[in-house]
């Protein structure tokens, strides 16, 4: 492939520029102390450990637990009440605590994943919904919890924002040189025969720059600090999932996590991979219902 040099003057960051052992040693720490303060709450895995390993995971629930179910939602059961504390709180954790800190820390949200959607973004989603379907069906289907639009199913639907948001924005930030996203990626000119034409369209088929370590990754329009990033960010997603009860769920989390991360790195947002989420679990459960499957 055409070795192409950087446009100078642009906005460009270089992401493959090679790390310091001292960087790589920065980017392990904040993935470990991130994963250990993503574990709080999202600690399904933990709590399969026999006890008493596993009481840490339940110490909001003695904390908070009867002041919440003694003053809120009267009208409800005792676990509904706690499954909504649960959502605010990793609402509050994924997204309120971690946006004060980067205003207080004069960081861009931006450079994190709140960013404007884009022509690249809107492609990859477009193809991410199309695939997300029949593995969608295939979750559904083998899940054993009912397939009914409740309202603690709307509330997990919402808290995929700030899951995306810490997970696939700030972590996979945090893995790369500069910590922080880098601005929405280069795009090659669409020209070529019509299979080129086509990948370029999606992203793909991107021509090795002077600063590429790897032609294979580049083609994809990756190098080997954001590929560490990407799945990085794609086992903690995975992380999360371990412990529920749909072991088709668990098993797609981790390929599912890498390519939305790789959709959030690609586009500079996490706005483009969460319809794809979305859609992963309506469009399916609309299926079911419609046809009666279920």
């Amino acid at each position: 492939m055409k070795v192409e040099p950087h446009v100078a003057g642009s906005d460009y960051i270089d992401i493959t520029k090679n790390r310091t052992l001292r960087q790589w040693g920065i980017s392990l720490v904040l993935l470990t102390s991130l994963t250990i303060y993503i574990a709080i709450f999202w600690a399904r895995l933990a709590k399969l450990l026999p006890p008493p390993y596993n009481e840490w995971t339940f110490i909001y629930e003695p904390l908070i637990g009867p002041w919440w179910i003694n003053n809120f939602f009267l009208d409800q059961p005792v676990y509904i009440r706690l499954e909504i504390l649960w959502y605010i709180l990793c609402f509050v954790s994924s997204m309120v605590i971690p946006i004060i800190i980067l205003i207080l820390r004069g960081r861009k949200l931006t450079d994190f994943g709140i960013g404007m959607l884009n022509r690249l973004g809107i492609r990859l989603t477009s193809i991410a919904i199309l695939v997300s379907i029949p593995f969608g069906l295939w979750i559904q289907i083998e899940s054993p919890y009912p397939h009914g639009l409740t309202t603690m199913y709307v509330l997990s639907l919402f808290n995929k924002i700030p899951e995306h948001f810490l997970i696939l924005g700030i972590l996979t930030a945090l893995m790369l040189t500069h910590r922080r996203l880098p601005n929405p990626a280069y795009m090659a000119p669409i020209e070529g025969s019509t299979g080129q034409k086509i990948l370029r369209w999606l992203g793909l088929a991107q021509p090795v720059t002077i600063d590429s370590d790897n032609p294979t990754l580049a083609w994809f329009g990756l190098n080997l600090t954001s590929l560490f990033a990407i799945c990085a960010s794609g086992l903690v997603f995975f992380m999360i999932h371990l412990g529920r009860a749909n072991p088709v769920e668990v098993a797609l989390s981790l390929p599912g996590g890498i390519l939305v991360g790789y959709i959030t790195f690609r586009t500079h947002s996490i706005w483009h991979a969460i319809p794809a989420h979305w859609t992963l679990n309506l469009v399916p459960m609309a299926i079911l219902h419609f046809y009666k499957l279920n």
